[in-house]
């Protein structure tokens, strides 16, 4: 996952939002650009760019909850079926039968 912010808006609206972000989420891939080409929205609202997707809000506090909204997916455990949780699985046994481990 990662982030794109646009420098001017995080100096008028999300620099806050971003703060956070680093601190509570550091494998979150962010980066911050000098023009993001979202003209008008920098100095209007805070947005930043998720995997090219623009998520605005009205104020930082709605930023910080649509970006946290967005990463609860990396907090859950794997669904089954899906290919993070067969590989989950399969550390999982690995871990248990000991492979690798000498005789």
């Amino acid at each position: 996952m990662t982030l794109k912010w646009c420098r001017k808006n995080l100096e008028a609206h999300s620099q806050a939002v971003y703060d956070l972000i680093l601190e509570e989420y550091p494998h979150v891939q962010c980066e911050v650009a000098d023009c993001v080409d979202k003209c008008g929205l920098c100095t209007d609202v805070p947005f930043a760019i998720r995997n090219n997707a623009t998520i605005l809000a009205r104020d930082p506090r709605g930023l910080y909850a649509k970006l946290k909204q967005g990463f609860g997916f990396l907090e859950k455990p794997p669904l089954p079926g899906s290919y993070d949780y067969a590989m989950a699985q399969q550390a999982a046994e690995s871990a248990g039968t000991g492979e690798g481990e000498p005789s």
